[in-house]
């Protein structure tokens, strides 16, 4: 059991590191939470948490040394990452000029969630950290039940974290500020996610 406590120490560890560190589905979490609202944002966040729970998944069943057996299937991740964040850029591009307040926005709960499990599941930044930073802390020859725990026990963290994030970013004050520069909050976002996509292409096609 101590082994397990320090394990689960080591993770919740390098949990908030990556918390700390925003890639894309972060900033698709943001993204929902001035634009959509609260609802919206918690959405993209359960649907974050729940690609992170596939991965965590896929970790414990020895993803990584299939990852390793066929580079194609990373290449091809990648570019349908990088694929899919440049179109939420273009999307997020073409709504800079809309005057809605967030109350106005129609929400739709799947689509919110949609986007973020795709995010994080075609992110090459989540598949590094559960195929390589995760793994390391996955006990080896543990049994069923601890890998469950581990396994629960990490994205429970990472869904009370993307929380806090939606939270802070869903705020009067946030919100308020945001309507007032909302033209050029949405080119930013745009202009962060093509960017985020460009450099995932570039990444993977200098890796050929």
């Amino acid at each position: 059991m101590e082994g397990l406590i320090i394990t689960l120490m080591g993770i919740a560890a390098v949990n908030v590191l990556a918390w700390l560190s925003p890639g894309p589905n972060t900033l698709a979490m943001i993204s929902a939470s001035i634009n959509k609202g609260r609802k919206a944002g918690f959405a993209t966040a359960f649907g974050s948490s729940t690609g992170g729970l596939v991965w965590a998944t896929l970790t414990v069943l020895g993803a990584a040394t299939v990852f390793e057996l066929f580079p194609k299937a990373v290449f091809l991740l990648r570019m349908l990452g990088a694929a899919y964040l440049i179109w939420l850029g273009v999307k997020a591009w073409r709504g800079k000029g809309a005057t809605l307040t967030v109350s106005q926005v129609e929400y739709s709960g799947w689509e919110a969630f949609r986007t973020g499990f795709f995010v994080i599941m075609t992110n090459p930044k989540a598949m590094l950290f559960f195929g390589s930073v995760f793994a390391a802390f996955v006990p080896e020859n543990a049994p069923v039940w601890v890998l469950v725990i581990i396994v629960v026990f990490s994205q429970a963290q990472a869904f009370g974290m993307h929380c806090i994030t939606v939270m802070v970013f869903s705020s009067q004050i946030v919100v308020h500020r945001f309507q007032r520069a909302q033209r050029k909050v949405n080119a930013v976002i745009g202009t962060l996610y093509c960017g985020l996509g460009g450099g995932v292409a570039m990444d993977a096609l200098r890796r050929v």
